[in-house]
């Protein structure tokens, strides 16, 4: 081992920890290193890697004194550091004298540490977590591999082979409990693994045998079972696809777990052919499944999944070693369409044209030999197999045999086509025809080399040039029309020479030769001969097309220059025009003008013409388009250097700078047409059209010239353009205005921002504009980017925040008048007149009925639609406020107002944002703390949806948050109703008079106290009951509570009256037992006592008879008509009730007493003893 290195790797290691946070680039050069020397990390980094991972995982599992935050700093990069190098430590094969002894010790250290890191996923970073299921991931191949080659049944790797499988089950058992995307991306790659090295290898032809398979395992391995192998290996391929989300489960709806899933099981199908049915089955059903679902996934999300799998298949179909799968994978295909398989299919048939055009021409270029002369040497070319046949795409996995040109042969490298002659000669064509035909041909052979053609010149050649193996299709045109086309050819090939004309050479002298009256007059002629040539251009833009010159033997000359690069030239002539003339006017302080009615004209509807030119064919001539505004944007700079004017207000009509800015918005606004067309084609190819069985019918494939995606030509001028105007992206936003091109904006707005920043702000303010859309997908995409940006960009906030309110007001406004449009509308149901009023009672109560059936009918009606209206104007603004809460405050000012009908719409549309914060209330509570007057339901209604879950206990810092708010406020107990079980025995004591106090007689206060006994009675996990039901009930008859008069006679009818779902009591009569004896024996005897022991009486009548006398006979006892005569009426009426049974107790009563409580009630008449 080098010293060198070893000094080396120290001195990194030390200067990578000592610096806060630890350098990640010199961590990273230091696994660099270690990987040239690896006895460096078995000697010494091995011990320290793992130590700086243990110790991270035991902070974040601990109880220490630093915080969240700095943890996750200082702590994640050492400990991903740690992982690497254990990964590449034991991912890799060590020395041999190591292998039997240093290695399992190592591996054990490592997998213990993986099992201490994933008990706790949720308190480790995710980037550890999924570190740790990487390197997991990679060594159980390992160690598989090492048990099988090894063959050894040494006690060391039989436990270590035993560890790793039961690291394997544990992230089989984090799979199913996980909800984080990014951490079953990982898991995916596990489960792939396994299903990989678990199966047996394809069959020969397909991937290669020497990766690990389960073919490698013999059937009688000492700790191995095969068997239980290959059940892992079925169950891997199961849970990868049962990874893929559905309807039913939503928990990992992400666009980016999703591909990389698909492309994961594509994979598998890819290593192990024979799973390819099963797999492909599965997926496309998932697919169809998914995607019939509007509530499922977002237009957007669809979009990118079906190309990702429509991708994804395409590259599985092309392999060779799939080719006994290509007729599954085409039938999918088919059925899945789009435009990668489109262009697939047309690149095939193009390449076989290609090809047969190629052979034949290798066929012209080879003399015929006599049967004599084949010999050996022959075979050194080999003919193009399947004369006249064409061929289709490889099969069975062959390769075709790549082109090889004739022996000997002249190649022309710039071509793909072969003169037309030979090859017409070759394929049968009569040889002996007339001199008309031959220059026909030659005539359609120039024709396919001009650089642009008219759409009816185009179709003409391709029909012409197009080589099939029928004798129908290689006959030549008929008679007339080869000579209307030769007519044709020589009139346009006439009226372009005389365009020409005759142009005289410029000659120029020196510039210091020259005076200043030759130096103008030489100016002035050449700005001449630019009108001159513009005017001349304007044929060759007209014929699209470019003259060649004749050379003396009457062939034509090689071409020099093609249109564009002419057109190219014209507008740096005419640019530098523009320049001279207007330095010359702003000199002389003159306007300048180049209009209509000028000498100039010319020369600018050249360019006009060149402009229109470029904007009819913007994606062919993207190029050139860029090539002519680079141009113009140099002129620009040029003629001012600093760029002092204003580059969207130019100081003239004719400057250089209009004519930049009006060619950039004309050819963006073609580009965006012809994107919008594209994708408006799409959308309306994409569903499948089905059959009168129910089978899909796949849409027929029309031609695409298009080779890329509707929005990556717009991103291409957005990114390309030297200088773009802001105010250009308002063409981008009409996109959004229909659902069919939405995604096209959305996809196009995405990107565009971050690669042109300066058009942030104008794109991030298009995006606020129709986050408010009516159409869902384009508003949930739309409110997906700004929320992307709004984490990464705290000084955006403000302007969001500004957008939401206004949205939200201005729904807010709508819906109000929407809700009083709807009570005149209702009312007007009741004030209707008929022209026919009912006659009778029975009548008019038929009438005044079916008039509140269609008032209610219309409500319900009317209040949906204003609900979802409004819900559209507040989605971005509950989305920010799951972000910042502060900004909840707007909705509570907004609520004050309100009619009843839209505030019952505002609390029930923020029931999810509320919900999402039951496990974090401290981010609500100072929102809480400070509502207006006036807006107490909606408080109310916060705090319900905090403890709406009756599984859990509020959060303590909730729960006294509220109980200081109803101090400080004397708030009522509608607060405190659904806080019972997160409050002490204490504190609900103290409230309990307050909770009391709500109940009138109707059932909603009734409700909401016995939804505050049920909390404090009910035992919950690891804790037990705030309160039991008797001491709930003795609590009732406390001083404070019986102060309440009848609403504390009131609640000890609501507790006895509780039931469960059942429809039983919940309260046993054992409760009254109890509560009334302790009752009994307290030194001050309340009034109330005596009615509970009524009301217990009244709802178990029967059982309660022996406690109730027993009560009175307790009472007797203490001399009950020494105490308060509330309190022997009471008892005087309770006795009462119990006669005859209670008469026995008549014994206990002297007799002067039952005398005096007979005159107190009349009714009291008891017969002699």
């Amino acid at each position: 081992m080098n010293r060198n290195a070893g000094a080396q790797a120290e001195q990194l290691y030390s200067e990578a920890v000592q610096e806060t946070p630890p350098d990640r680039n010199k961590l990273d050069r230091l696994v660099d290193l270690l990987c040239d020397h690896p006895q460096l990390i078995y000697d010494t980094f091995f011990a320290k890697a793992h130590k700086a991972a243990e110790i991270a995982v035991d902070i974040w599992h601990g109880t220490g004194d630093i915080k969240v935050n700095d943890r996750i700093l200082i702590l994640t990069v050492p400990a991903l550091w740690g992982w690497t190098v254990m990964e590449e430590t034991l991912c890799h094969a060590p020395p041999p004298e190591l292998l039997e002894t240093r290695y399992p010790q190592l591996a054990q250290q490592f997998l213990k540490l993986a099992e201490l890191t994933l008990a706790h996923p949720n308190t480790t970073p995710g980037p550890v977590v999924r570190r740790t299921i990487q390197a997991l991931t990679r060594f159980w191949p390992e160690i598989i591999n090492a048990c099988v080659s090894l063959k050894t049944q040494s006690p060391a790797w039989r436990q270590l082979y035993e560890a790793t499988l039961r690291r394997a089950d544990s992230l089989i058992q984090l799979s199913e409990q996980s909800n984080d995307p990014a951490l079953q991306m990982h898991l995916a790659k596990f489960f792939e693994t396994e299903a990989s090295i678990f199966t047996a290898a394809p069959q020969p032809g397909g991937s290669p045998r020497s990766r690990l398979n389960l073919d490698r395992v013999p059937s009688q391995h000492a700790y191995i079972s095969k068997t239980a192998l290959v059940t892992r290996g079925e169950r891997a391929r199961q849970q990868l696809v049962q990874l893929l989300p559905s309807s039913d489960n939503m928990r990992l709806c992400s666009t980016s777990f999703i591909t990389a899933t698909i492309n994961s099981i594509v994979y598998l199908m890819n290593l192990r052919p024979q799973f390819c049915e099963q797999l492909l089955e599965r997926l496309i059903n998932w697919y169809d499944a998914i995607n019939s679902s509007e509530q499922t996934m977002t237009r957007l999300q669809s979009v990118v999944i079906g190309k990702t799998l429509r991708i994804a298949l395409l590259q599985l179909y092309t392999r060779n070693h799939m080719s006994a799968y290509s007729e599954i994978l085409k039938h999918k295909l088919d059925a899945l369409g789009g435009p990668e398989w489109a262009r697939w299919q047309e690149f095939q048939k193009r390449e076989r044209e290609r090809r047969l055009r190629h052979e034949a021409w290798e066929r012209s270029l080879v003399p015929p030999k006599k049967a004599s002369e084949e010999g050996p040497q022959s075979a050194r070319w080999v003919p193009a197999p399947g004369d006249g046949q064409e061929k289709s795409a490889p099969e069975d996995g062959q390769v075709e045999p790549a082109y090889q040109p004739a022996p000997g042969a002249d190649v022309d490298v710039n071509t793909d086509l072969p003169p037309l002659k030979p090859l017409a000669e070759v394929l049968g064509v009569n040889s002996s025809r007339s001199n008309s035909e031959d220059n026909q041909i030659e005539l359609l052979e120039e024709r396919t080399k001009r650089v642009k053609l008219d759409k009816e010149q185009e179709e003409v050649v391709v029909s012409d040039m197009e080589i099939e193996v029928s004798e129908k299709e290689l006959e030549i045109p008929d008679k007339e029309l080869q000579q209307a086309a030769v007519e044709n050819d020589s009139q346009i090939e006439t009226e372009m020479q005389n365009a020409l004309g005759s142009e005289p050479p410029f000659e120029m002298l020196a510039m210091d030769a020259m005076s200043p009256d030759t130096r103008q007059n030489h100016l002035m002629e050449a700005i001449r001969r630019v009108i001159r040539g513009s005017e001349r251009m304007r044929k060759f833009i007209e014929h699209k097309r470019v003259l060649h010159s004749i050379d003396t033997a009457g062939k034509p000359a090689p071409r020099s220059r093609t249109l564009e690069e002419n057109m190219v030239q014209q507008v740096q002539l005419v640019a530098n025009c523009y320049l001279v003339l207007f330095e010359a006017c702003r000199a002389r302080h003159l306007p300048g003008n180049m209009g209509a009615s000028t000498e100039w004209s010319s020369m600018h509807a050249c360019v006009e013409d060149i402009l229109q030119y470029v904007v009819d064919a913007p994606q062919e001539l993207y190029e050139l388009a860029m090539a002519l505004l680079y141009e113009l944007w140099m002129s620009v700079v040029t003629s001012d250097p600093e760029l002092k004017c204003t580059p969207d207000k130019p100081d003239s009509e004719f400057s250089v700078l209009a004519l930049y800015l009006r060619w950039c918005e004309h050819i963006f606004d073609a580009i965006v047409k012809h994107s919008v067309r594209l994708a408006t084609q799409q959308a309306d190819t994409t569903p499948a059209a089905q059959t009168a069985d129910g089978s899909a019918v796949v849409p027929e494939l029309k031609e695409e010239k298009s080779q890329t995606e509707p929005s990556e030509l717009i991103l291409a001028f957005i990114r390309d353009a030297p200088y773009i105007l802001p105010a250009l992206l308002a063409k981008v936003a009409e996109c959004l205005k229909s659902p069919s091109t939405a995604p096209l904006g959305l996809a196009v707005l995405e990107t565009a921002i971050e690669i042109r920043p300066p058009i942030f702000i104008t794109g991030l303010d298009i995006l606020l504009e129709y986050a408010a859309s009516p159409d869902r997908a384009t508003r949930s995409g739309c409110i997906q980017v700004i929320l992307k940006h709004c984490s990464s960009r705290s000084s955006l906030l403000p302007r969001m925040s500004l957008a939401a309110k206004s949205h939200f007001v201005r729904g807010v406004r709508l819906a109000e008048k929407q809700s009083v449009e709807l009570e005149k509308q209702v009312a007007s149901i009741f004030n209707r007149v008929d022209k026919v009023l009912p006659v009778g009672e029975l009548a008019v109560t038929e009438a005044v009925e079916a008039r509140k059936r269609e008032a209610l009918a219309l409500r319900k009606q009317k209040k949906q639609a204003i609900e979802a209206g409004l819900a559209v104007y507040a989605e971005l603004f509950l989305k920010l406020c799951a972000k910042h809460m502060e900004l909840l405050v707007v909705m509570f000012v907004a609520y004050k107002g309100l009619s009843a009908t839209v505030q019952v719409i505002i609390r029930r549309i923020i029931t999810p944002l509320i919900k999402s914060m039951a496990d974090t209330p401290a981010v609500i509570i100072p929102v809480l703390k400070q509502f207006p007057v006036g807006t107490e339901t909606l408080a109310q209604r916060i705090v319900f949806l905090l403890c709406v879950n009756t599984a859990r206990v509020p959060a303590r810092e909730l729960v006294q948050a509220v109980l200081n708010m109803c101090d400080a406020r004397r708030l009522d107990g509608n607060f405190l109703a659904y806080l019972g079980n997160g409050m002490e025995r204490a504190e609900v004591h103290k409230r309990l008079p307050t909770i009391v106090a709500m109940l009138n007689g109707s059932a909603g206060p009734q409700m909401l106290v016995s939804e505050f006994f049920t909390r404090v009675t009910t035992s919950y996990l690891n804790q037990p009951s705030v309160l039991t039901p008797t001491e709930l009930l003795v609590a009732l008859h406390e001083p404070a509570v019986v102060n309440t008069e009848k609403k504390a006679e009131e609640a000890v009818r609501v507790f006895g009256a509780m039931t469960n779902t059942d429809g039983t009591l919940k309260f046993p009569p054992r409760v009254f037992d109890e509560a009334l004896a302790q009752l009994a024996g307290r030194a001050f005897v309340p009034v109330l006592m005596l009615k509970t022991a009524f009301i217990y009486r009244e709802q178990h009548h029967g059982v309660a008879d022996v406690a109730v006398k027993n009560l009175l006979q307790t009472l007797i006892e203490r001399k009950v008509w020494e105490m308060r005569s509330s309190l022997l009426n009471a008892f005087i009426s309770l006795f009462r009730t119990m006669l005859p049974d209670a008469l026995p107790l008549v014994k206990s009563i002297p007799p002067n007493i039952l005398q005096m409580m007979a005159k107190i009630d009349a009714r009291f008449g008891v017969p002699a003893s």
